[in-house]
C-alpha cells in the first residue's frame, strides 16, 4: 500500500484529493468495482488526468495536403527558322481525397471514468497494472476531394461517441544507497507500453446540406476512417500517455529520500529528466 501511495504522490506531485471525486461509475471492459486499494491511487490519477488531457486529445490525416503534377499549358518554343516545337508546362496542383480527424473530450470533469486492474509484480522491483479510461468525445471528421486542382467536394461532418481507452503501465522501482542515510532511496519509473482503443455508440450529429441516405454514408465513411488509422491514434495515444506521465512528474525518473520519513522531516522527491 506504501508504495501505491508514493506511486500516486509522484505522477501527481501531491494532487489535492479532497479536490477529486473517487467513486467511478464503470464502462464496457473496466472492471465494475475497483479494488479497495487501487481506489485512492484511482482517484489521484484520474485528477492527473484532468489537469493534462491534450487538446485536441488525438488527431489523424489520410492524403492530406496531396497533390500531383498537372499540365497547365503549353510553350511554343523556336527550334527552326519556320518551326515551333511545343513544351508542356507543368505545375504542382491538389489531388486526391483528403481526410482528416479530430478528437476532442466533451465535458471531462463529469464523462471521465477511470479503474484499475489488479497490480501485479512479475519479478522484483516491476509492477504491472492495467488503466481502463473512459471519456465522451466529439469527432470532427473533414474530407475534401480534388482532381488536378479542382475541389469537387469539401464537407465536415460532427459526430460524438463513447470512447474507452486500455493503457498497460508499469513501474519500475530500485533502491539505491545514499551515504549518511539510514535507509536507501527508492528511484521509481513509470510508463505506458501499450495502448488499446476502442469506441461505442458513434453517432453523426450534423453535415452541412447532407441528409438521409448521403448522411449515413457519411456515417459508414468515419467508422472505416477509424478503422484504418486506428493504428496511428492508438501509437499517437501511447505518446502522449508517456508524455503526460512525464509532465505531471517533471521527470522521467523519481528519488524519493525514504530516510525523511524516519526523521520527520518532509518528504525529498528529487526528479531526473534521464
Amino acid at each position: 500500500m506504501m508504495r501505491r501511495l508514493i506511486l500516486a504522490l509522484i505522477v501527481t506531485g501531491g494532487l489535492n484529493e479532497s479536490a477529486v471525486d473517487a467513486s467511478e461509475p464503470s464502462f464496457p471492459g473496466a472492471p465494475s468495482a475497483p479494488a479497495e486499494e487501487s481506489a485512492h491511487l484511482s482517484a489521484l490519477l484520474r485528477g492527473l488526468l484532468l489537469q493534462h488531457l491534450p487538446s485536441p486529445l488525438v488527431e489523424s490525416h489520410r492524403h492530406w495536403g496531396q497533390q500531383s503534377e498537372a499540365l497547365v499549358g503549353l510553350k511554343w518554343r523556336q527550334t527552326g527558322p519556320l518551326r515551333l516545337t511545343p513544351e508542356p508546362q507543368k505545375a504542382w496542383k491538389n489531388d486526391g481525397h483528403w481526410q482528416r480527424l479530430r478528437v476532442e473530450a466533451i465535458n471531462p470533469a463529469h464523462t471521465l471514468t477511470l479503474a484499475l486492474g489488479p497490480m501485479i509484480s512479475p519479478a522484483p522491483g516491476r509492477v504491472h497494472f492495467d488503466a481502463y479510461l473512459g471519456l465522451d468525445v466529439k469527432l470532427i471528421y473533414e474530407q475534401q476531394l480534388w482532381k488536378k486542382g479542382a475541389r469537387l467536394y469539401g464537407g465536415e461532418t460532427r459526430a460524438k461517441c463513447r470512447a474507452a481507452l486500455l493503457m498497460r503501465c508499469e513501474v519500475n522501482n530500485r533502491f539505491e544507497p545514499r551515504p549518511g542515510a539510514i535507509l536507501p532511496d527508492a528511484v521509481f519509473r513509470v510508463h505506458v507500453n501499450q495502448a488499446q482503443l476502442f469506441y461505442t455508440g458513434l453517432v453523426c450529429e450534423h453535415t452541412l446540406g447532407v441528409g438521409g441516405d448521403a448522411a449515413k454514408a457519411l456515417g459508414e465513411a468515419i467508422h472505416r476512417f477509424i478503422s484504418e488509422v486506428r493504428p496511428t491514434l492508438e501509437r499517437d495515444l501511447l505518446a502522449k500517455a508517456n508524455a503526460a506521465i512525464v509532465k505531471a512528474a517533471d521527470s522521467r525518473e523519481v528519488r524519493i529520500e525514504l530516510d525523511a520519513l524516519l526523521s520527520g522531516k518532509t518528504l525529498k522527491i528529487q526528479r531526473s529528466a534521464q
